[in-house]
């Protein structure tokens, strides 16, 4: 089969709907790298450790309300509790339960630590660009920037990616604000002002939809999976922000979308993208039935199947890579 790389936007549990789109794409190429945020990561990283086939399986048949593992608080009062754990641990689930699954499903499949994710053939000389078929996105609010796992380890946490767990990177990625309590990793002091670790978040506040994170490679496509249906410039989704509550859910859309939606207002980006359609379905909905996941995965498999019937590499490499290429370069030098 062809090759690509991949990457997967960022949904909760719309992620449903990744699979369903991988699971068609995954029919027809061979993703030589996958990148994805929050659950696009989570997806990514069972792609990367080569359970494509069982996708469908685990996104339909595991039990979502397993990861709402609240806090002694929450437990024990309620809503009121789980204030106080939000204040206290700055949010209301601990996401251990789901740090579980994803360490324990990785590594069912051979997959504990980056080593265990090179590309073959890659050695200490290889870029890590080209290094590893995972990549992760991670909001670290220490210092106010987006980390790539596992490209940013040793330049901005001073650490070896290889002996370093896929799943806290994963994990790290999946922490929506405020629903689950931040992941933190270890870093050199010598890079911190001698603190010893850093507070990490929802790689989607800061890039919900990397799309333009493999486009060095112009000898295969890069494929991208949006978790919404396609929209017309004139026709964006709208915030109200007219009181407290309003503004701060805006502001936080905001911080998710706009810089994304830089890149898929452009035809190189929108003509490269499955848009699976999720609309009535919530990012945080983990009571979500069965029924509703199966129609979320559904949805994905006929999106992804509607965009291969018009997809062709060498008329989009015509049209558009030399233009993909500059705005990269354009990017780089900001």
């Amino acid at each position: 089969m062809a090759l690509s790389d991949l990457v997967l936007e960022g949904g909760g549990v719309k992620g449903a709907g990744l699979a369903g789109a991988v699971h068609v794409l995954a029919g027809h190429y061979d993703f030589h790298r996958v990148a994805g945020t929050s659950a696009g990561a989570i997806v990514a990283s069972l792609v990367a450790a080569g359970l494509s086939d069982e996708l469908e399986a685990l996104t339909i048949d595991t039990d979502f309300t397993d990861f709402l593992d609240e806090g002694a608080a929450g437990r024990f009062l309620g809503p009121l509790g789980n204030g106080i754990d939000l204040l206290a641990r700055e949010g209301i689930h601990r996401g251990r339960t789901l740090h579980r699954w994803i360490r324990d499903t990785l590594a069912r499949a051979g997959v504990e630590t980056w080593g265990d994710l090179r590309l073959p053939g890659a050695t200490s000389r290889t870029p890590i660009e080209h290094r590893y078929r995972l990549v992760v996105i991670v909001s670290d609010v220490s210092r106010g920037r987006m980390l790539r796992l596992p490209w940013d380890y040793q330049p901005l946490l001073g650490i070896s990616p290889d002996a370093m767990p896929v799943a806290d990177a994963v994990r790290a990625s999946a922490s929506i604000p405020f629903f689950f309590r931040p992941w933190r990793l270890p870093v050199d002091p010598a890079l911190t002002d001698g603190r010893r670790e850093i507070v990490l978040t929802d790689g989607g506040m800061l890039s919900n939809y990397p799309i333009d994170l493999f486009d060095d490679e112009p000898g295969h496509p890069t494929f991208g999976i949006k978790l919404s249906a396609r929209l017309p410039l004139c026709d964006q989704r709208w915030h109200d922000a007219d009181d407290p509550l309003s503004l701060a859910k805006a502001l936080v859309a905001t911080m998710t979308n706009a810089h994304d939606q830089v890149h898929v207002d452009r035809p190189s980006v929108t003509s490269r993208t499955v848009f699976v359609e999720t609309s009535g379905v919530r990012s945080t909905d983990f009571r979500l039935s069965c029924a509703a996941k199966r129609g979320l995965f559904d949805n994905g498999v006929e999106a992804a199947s509607r965009f291969l019937r018009t997809w062709d590499f060498e008329e989009w490499r015509r049209t558009y890579a030399a233009a993909a290429l500059q705005q990269r370069a354009l990017a780089g030098a900001v």
